[in-house]
């Protein structure tokens, strides 16, 4: 079989069995779409919490008002005690609880720091922090409200204003999106290639065949499923990105040359690791667990830098670790060429090592069923 056979045939393949179109084309679409459409407000909104307002004076039910119609937090009920709010909290009523003591208006009329307490589940860190800071925003106008009469005239300190140099909406999306893009485009690739190879040895009616029949159907494989994810990652770089306003400061030539060498590692990753599943079942079966791992390695939610160096080095095996980083510096952080230079190299060295080793699967297999 010449190379270009094999290539149009792996491209039949993948469009003419349901299974592996399911897992290279309609999975890539659906997780385009579906994946961001809970983070598509940016920040949580309306978080239900209770206030506990022991003392009941004008200046915390000002701070009671403004809580609840900032847009980050929801005021849901106002409890008589503290007992009766955890108990809310506790069965998942709310998930916050703000307790307003006796002598709080008092001590800031004094100058003194507020003594209020603030209880948050912690489960879900995006939304614990917006109740933090409609808490806190609350607080700061609610007391310089109180304070202008009696500072008259003179000004109130500006207050200090945080702009997220490469995120300045600060939204959980757009960190989160680019982020997690080349592992779902690596691990789709992935379970795809590996129910494919698991049917074209059972097309053969020989399991124990090898995936490949010869060095040129590996090559002419390898060149179609280079050319799907490189599709894939274009219109995840482009066209996706674009449709939930993820901000992008690389050029259009940059985003390709990254779609074009990450997406030739991905597909020679998922042939030498495809390659040793000899049931479709078996490989998903093991696969499939791996994608959180991979995720948390490729140094998205924790620097690679802080951790430990054989950790890093288990995440250093996987073409989504040197994606998302290129991917990142470049379209994220505006980083020059330069800049991205490494992790593209490494994504080279990647394609060659997998390839290689997809050949040494095939010697072994092919001597074996000899």
């Amino acid at each position: 079989m010449t190379v270009q056979a094999a290539f149009a045939t792996t491209l039949r393949e993948v469009f003419r069995q349901p299974e592996v179109t399911a897992l290279i084309v309609l999975a890539v679409l659906l997780y385009g779409f579906y994946y961001p459409a809970p983070y598509a407000h940016q920040q949580a909104q309306d978080v239900p919490i209770a206030i506990v307002d022991e003392e009941g004076t004008a200046l915390t039910r000002a701070l009671a008002r403004r809580i609840d119609n900032s847009d980050q937090a929801a005021v849901v009920a106002q409890p008589a005690d503290l007992s009766a709010a955890q108990d809310l909290l506790a069965s998942r009523q709310v998930e916050a609880v703000l307790l307003i003591p006796r002598g709080m208006t008092k001590a800031a009329l004094r100058g003194e720091g507020p003594q209020i307490a603030l209880w948050i589940d912690g489960a879900y860190l995006v939304r614990a922090k917006s109740t933090g800071t409609a808490v806190e925003q609350a607080l700061r106008q609610t007391l310089a409200m109180k304070a202008a009469p009696y500072i008259g005239n003179l000004m109130l300190p500006e207050p200090i204003v945080s702009i997220a140099r490469f995120n300045p909406q600060a939204g959980y999306a757009s960190y989160i999106f680019p982020a997690v893009t080349p592992v779902i485009l690596q691990q789709t690739m992935l379970f795809g290639v590996t129910v494919l190879l698991a049917l074209r040895r059972r097309k053969r009616a020989a399991v124990h065949a090898p995936a490949f029949s010869d060095h040129r159907e590996l090559i002419g494989s390898w060149l179609a499923f280079t050319l799907l994810s490189t599709i894939a990652s274009a219109l995840y770089f482009g066209w996706f990105f674009a449709l939930q306003d993820v901000p992008g400061m690389a050029s259009p030539l940059m985003l390709a040359l990254v779609a074009l060498l990450m997406g030739a590692a991905i597909a020679a990753f998922a042939c030498a690791v495809g390659a040793w599943f000899r049931r479709a079942e078996t490989g998903l079966l093991l696969l499939i667990p791996s994608s959180l791992p991979i995720f948390f390695l490729t140094g998205a939610t924790w620097p690679r830098e802080a951790m430990p160096a054989w950790v890093a080095a288990i995440g250093a095996i996987f073409p989504a670790t040197h994606g998302s980083r290129a991917l990142l510096l470049a379209d994220q952080m505006g980083a020059p060429f330069s800049a991205i230079a490494r992790p593209l190299a490494l994504l080279v060295l990647l394609t060659i090592a997998y390839l290689a080793l997809s050949l040494l699967t095939y010697w072994r297999e092919s001597r074996r069923s000899d």
